[in-house]
């Protein structure tokens, strides 16, 4: 990548007033927390203050109780019992607690600026109906909760089934976001995230035998030990101690706490210390061993594909129910073999600069979120671990490709852009979130070609970190560096289920022993189209689309006339003797979603 070409666009690119520029909340939270470890239960008291930067007054607050999801006859309960393909994980098993295997938030005082005020609960979302925050004032709000810790299901929860003492992932009363849309108080059934920017000051008080591991900085390693600092710290028996974090510009804040915790620590040069949480009895001890080696190449990738990570440290703790994205850390299991495991943390980790950094509505936009971080975990692991078929080394993509076409070829199909929590199965959702967000990017490599895609995605980072943008600002990012038109792609890939059905028709002779090769398609869909052409050498094609109004050629093709959307034949007119061909190849590196790969090299079969 060419860095000055990079630095050059982002000083043209204009910081026009848009989704994610205009303005945004800000909060800070002090959270103190009182842990039982015998209930599995712990007091809180919060002070939050909301900084409304927004040109409305707000009238009422929505938070997030995520924990009360945790009860038979929840919303997410019932939601797993009746939807047609549950998650495995959840199934029938919150329908199943008992009192003390519940999860809880029993909020005991609520007040504004110091005055007592009333507030409705709606399962897992508390409704402030009278509030009255101007534009440009800010509201301190306190509260005082009893939480109970349900048995780990999904995410968040105790003893899981790696017998990690406590994960605790959406643990505290949490302001829902308000943009320029409104409001976004989604009940939890166990989908995405969304949250406002901000710090937080966290303290954690519970037994000094449990090792902690969290966002944010440790502020008193010294008195805590248990590997934070390199002084020895001796604790009584039966002691109680308090953690004390501080994390500054993010959104959410995890911890996890168990007693047999190891904790190591990596140094990546010239950026973030890693530290590493994991049970010896429980986890691959082989495989965390090898762990930070991987974990520095991995960030040292991200910088190239991404971005810069911003903030001082990250942590890959062994905790949850499979592997999950917080700010500055991860909860994965910790059992899985080395290049399973390797991929597992790469997937999470990188969600810190997608849902972490640029802060996604996730429940909008899941796919840009679980998509794009597939996007670079596919090719990062092709760096981490080349594969043997060239195809693959060539794109990474395929296997988003082949999850998209059997749900494409199915009548349940759906299309991307609907809210995460309204998919009508799991299947739905995750292709829509994971492979078909990927292609996004993935599709956009046959477009405008892989680094300009990389260096669109550098440009998006670099502009809208910590903005939360949308798909809107994506798309103009990736025009200012390829200098094409992308409204049609974007608008056809996110909003319909239009299927693309591409074929070679024939190859023929024309007047003047030219071959001409003719391309049909017969989908709905709309897309360019790559062309390799075999002779005395390979000759490689780009026959674009109108709606492209692309006026520079594309890299390392001959770029052919434009092909007027609405015309389903092509006609593409070679220089080559129609004697001479050898094979014609189209897409040859299968960088377009096509639901049918009949007739794709000629002479045919």
């Amino acid at each position: 990548m060419k860095n000055s070409w990079f630095f050059f666009l982002l000083l043209l690119f204009p910081l026009t007033k848009s989704f994610a520029t205009d303005w945004q909340l800000r909060v800070k939270y002090d959270i103190a927390v009182d842990f039982d470890d015998r209930k599995h239960q712990f007091s809180g008291t919060q002070r939050l203050v909301v900084y409304n930067q927004s040109p409305d007054t707000l009238q009422e607050l929505f938070f997030h109780l995520y924990y009360n999801a945790f009860q038979p006859g929840s919303m997410m309960d019932v939601r797993s019992r009746t939807i047609a393909d549950p998650d495995r994980r959840v199934g029938n098993r919150i329908s199943k607690l008992k009192p003390d295997e519940i999860g809880y938030h029993r909020i005991q005082s609520l007040k504004i600026n110091g005055q007592e005020t009333p507030f409705n609960l709606y399962e897992t979302i508390l409704h402030v109906p009278k509030a009255f925050v101007l534009p440009g004032d800010s509201a301190v709000i306190d509260m005082r909760y009893q939480s109970q810790v349900p048995v780990q299901i999904r995410r968040t929860g105790r003893n899981n089934v790696e017998g990690v003492a406590y994960s605790m992932a959406q643990w505290y009363p949490k302001l829902c976001n308000y943009d320029r849309l409104g409001w976004h108080p989604n009940p939890y059934i166990g989908r995405e995230f969304y949250g406002i920017f901000g710090d937080w000051d966290v303290r954690i008080t519970l037994p000094a035998r449990y090792v902690v591991a969290a966002t944010g900085v440790l502020q008193n390693a010294d008195e805590i030990g248990h590997g934070y600092t390199s002084k020895t710290v001796k604790h009584k028996p039966n002691a109680r101690i308090t953690w004390h974090f501080k994390a500054e510009n993010v959104h959410d804040f995890v911890w996890a706490a168990d007693p047999e915790y190891v904790h190591k620590t990596h140094q990546v040069p010239g950026g973030p210390l890693l530290r590493f949480f994991f049970k010896p009895r429980t986890a691959n001890v082989s495989t965390w061993e090898q762990l930070p080696d991987y974990m520095e190449r991995f960030f040292q990738l991200m910088e190239k594909y991404v971005g810069a990570y911003p903030y001082p440290v990250y942590s890959f703790i062994q905790g949850g129910d499979g592997g999950m994205e917080y700010p500055m850390a991860t909860l994965v299991l910790g059992s899985g073999e080395l290049k399973g495991m390797v991929g597992l943390c790469v997937h999470e980790a990188a969600h810190c600069w997608f849902y972490g950094i640029l802060g996604f509505n996730e429940s909008l936009h899941h796919y840009m979120d679980e998509g794009f971080t597939t996007y670079v975990e596919d090719l990062i692991m092709n760096e981490l671990f080349p594969p043997d078929d060239p195809l693959r080394r060539a794109n990474p993509h395929i296997p988003s490709l082949e999850r998209y076409v059997a749900l494409a070829r199915d009548d349940n199909f759906e299309p991307m852009a609907i809210h995460a929590d309204h998919f009508n199965t799991n299947r739905n959702y995750g292709t829509a979130a994971y492979y078909m967000g990927s292609l996004l990017l993935a599709q956009l490599e046959g477009i405008i070609g892989r680094e300009k895609v990389i260096d669109g995605l550098r440009l998006f980072y670099d502009i809208y970190k910590f903005k939360h943008p949308g798909p809107d600002e994506l798309r103009k990012c990736m025009e200012k560096v390829s200098g094409v038109k992308l409204h049609w792609y974007f608008h056809q890939w996110i909003n319909s289920t239009k299927t693309l059905k591409i074929a070679i028709k024939e190859v023929r002779e024309d007047a003047d022993g030219r071959a001409v090769v003719v391309i049909e398609n017969s989908g709905k869909a709309i897309m360019p189209a790559e062309v390799y052409v075999e002779a005395d050498k390979e000759y490689a094609y780009f026959i674009p689309l109108d709606l492209m109004y692309q006026t520079q050629p594309r890299e390392g093709f001959i770029t052919a006339p434009y092909w007027p959307w609405v015309r389903p034949v092509y006609e593409l007119k070679t220089d080559i003797p129609f004697k001479d061909i050898k094979k014609v190849t189209l897409d040859k590196y299968y960088r377009l979603a096509r639901v049918d790969f009949k007739n794709q090299v000629w002479p045919f079969k």
